[in-house]
């Protein structure tokens, strides 16, 4: 088996694929990748499988010693990746000697970057997945948390990548926003039953990502007093919930559900967010803003349909 060594590590780093797709009716998290464009993007320039597991590193500051030959693609947010202490491009494929070391620096813009090996991580596999859940790390099905030492397993491609240095993805700037980013939701039955003035309170408030946002779940900043929705105090059962849900507990705070979601849930829905927001709203940092905006079902498809054909 041929490995990377970690020699470094300061953020988060872990092993994902994407997910566990039937796990929750079981209670277990579906896990996966956060930013699927960033992820997909990578395995697609390796002409590997789409579902390859990679390694997600959240703020960077790692770094990693080749023990064998490998073929690599950076994605995501920049880190100022360095090959033996020289910059290289991000959004692009290179070649990994045995030796060589890798390091990620602290992002400047966006939080998650993306590592793929040509031949995939070939870690532990669990329910037809290798991503690591942190809630659930415990019980001991994912492999390991990631630490300084730690071996990263990597399989082996028979054909070879030509051209390396000349193979890039399309620029991802048309695909991340700049500026306030608008968070497409499917509006369900608790939306219907405001009035119009307080859904118009909901969407023209601007809201930020708080610093307790993570992978289980991104928190928004309360409202302001003259924003805030009134919600009806009644008693209600946990159902089930699902990515992008949009819970509003009694304090104002909007929680979205993400990749490591809890199945259940007692809190009153909004609505579900769309995929592809979702993958946008992985990449924010706590402070940035983020504002609502409801859509349909069927426009909601039609982009999820769009952006996996561009990965087909």
């Amino acid at each position: 088996m041929n490995f990377l060594d970690v020699l470094k590590i300061n953020g988060q780093c872990s092993i994902q694929d994407l997910g566990r797709l039937h796990s929750q009716h079981s209670g277990f998290s579906a896990s996966g990748a956060a930013d699927e464009y960033a992820f997909l993007s990578a395995n697609q320039m390796l002409g590997n499988e789409l579902n390859c597991a990679a390694l997600e590193i959240t703020f960077g500051q790692i770094s990693l010693q080749a023990q064998h030959h490998c073929v690599i693609a950076i994605t995501g947010a920049n880190c100022a990746v360095k090959i033996n202490n020289k910059s290289i491009k991000h959004w692009q494929v290179h070649q990994l000697s045995a030796g060589d070391t890798l390091s990620f620096s602290a992002p400047k813009t966006g939080l998650i970057s993306y590592l793929a090996i040509a031949g995939g991580i070939q870690s532990k596999l669990w329910l037809n997945s290798r991503s690591q859940t942190l809630n659930e790390q415990s019980l001991g099905f994912n492999e390991e948390k990631i630490i300084i030492s730690s071996k990263i397993p990597f399989g082996e491609r028979t054909e070879s990548i030509t051209n390396t240095t000349n193979i890039s993805q399309q620029s991802p700037d048309n695909f991340y926003q700049n500026e306030t980013l608008t968070l497409r939701f499917i509006p369900q039955q608790l939306w219907q039953n405001l009035d119009n003035k307080q859904q118009q309170k909901i969407l023209e408030q601007h809201y930020t990502v708080s610093p307790n946002s993570n992978r289980m779940g991104y928190r928004l900043s309360q409202l302001p007093q003259s924003a805030l929705v009134q919600l009806p105090q009644t008693n209600q059962l946990s159902k089930p919930v699902t990515y992008g849900t949009i819970q509003l507990p009694k304090n104002g705070e909007p929680i979205i559900l993400m990749k490591e979601r809890q199945t259940i849930g007692g809190y009153p829905v909004l609505g579900c967010v769309m995929q592809t927001d979702l993958f946008r709203l992985s990449q924010l940092r706590p402070g940035e803003k983020v504002k609502f905006q409801p859509t349909t079902l069927l426009q909601a498809q039609q982009q999820l349909t769009a952006f996996y054909q561009r990965f087909n």
